[in-house]
């Protein structure tokens, strides 16, 4: 449980293994249904996007995860009055209401604003987290990377496809390859969010829970010590 679970004060390795194993859920998922004769692309759209049955079954996931951390987070924060951990709440809650509605997709040439915002507002949760915890906040900053490395595969691929001499299956191939790395980052970053989230409430109850460890005494027997163990 300690492994697929961040705090705020995860290092850089613990959080690169949750983001490997989110990255590596996501590939498993799009290589088994390829390998089955699915649409693994469909899947990772969002289902309003195609009539396929399997349409939307990869990114629901990552909005189920999305919105499951914005709630751990903002419980936690109401319990606690942790004003970085309510930021992150704010920021899943806005990042899975816009992946259920397609905002940024619907903003046209405005969409980079909207990528602008949402990075802002990840610099700010990073940045709380930071000085919480008097230490970089490495969860947050793995999250962050690789949101920028789909955000820049979202507004560059297409544009690198267009500059190739090649026929146009290959560039149908090549765009549907595009997202694919956009998306799978995505689910990687959502992974990591979701692990902080419900990681780092769940590691402080449980400490807070924990029997206090024993009290070794020692006790007077004539002129010898002997230890005596108690329990408090």
């Amino acid at each position: 449980m300690r492994l697929v679970l961040l705090t705020r004060m995860s290092g850089a390795l613990h959080s690169a293994v949750v983001l490997l194993a989110g990255l590596i859920a996501a590939s498993v998922m799009v290589s088994g249904l390829f390998w089955f004769g699915f649409d693994a692309v469909a899947a990772l759209r969002d289902r309003s996007l195609s009539t396929l049955p399997e349409a939307g079954l990869i990114s629901d996931l990552g909005i189920f995860l999305m919105a499951t951390a914005a709630i751990a987070a903002a419980s936690a924060a109401w319990k606690r009055n942790d004003l970085p951990l309510a930021t992150l709440a704010l920021f899943c809650c806005l990042f899975a209401i816009d992946d259920v509605l397609l905002i940024h997709e619907a903003m046209g040439p405005w969409e980079v604003a909207a990528f602008a915002l949402y990075g802002l507002l990840a610099l700010i949760v990073f940045a709380l987290f930071s000085k919480a915890a008097g230490r970089p906040s490495w969860p947050i900053c793995v999250a962050i990377a690789v949101f920028e490395v789909s955000v820049s595969v979202d507004l560059l691929w297409e544009q690198l496809v267009a500059l190739l001499q090649v026929s146009s299956d290959a560039k149908g191939v090549l765009l549907r390859l595009g997202i694919v790395f956009e998306d799978v980052p995505i689910f990687g970053g959502i992974f990591v969010l979701a692990s902080y989230a419900i990681g780092e409430p769940f590691w402080e109850t449980r400490s807070k829970n924990a029997p206090p460890p024993p009290v070794l005494l020692i006790r007077a027997s004539g002129h010898e010590c002997e230890p005596a163990l108690r329990i408090d």
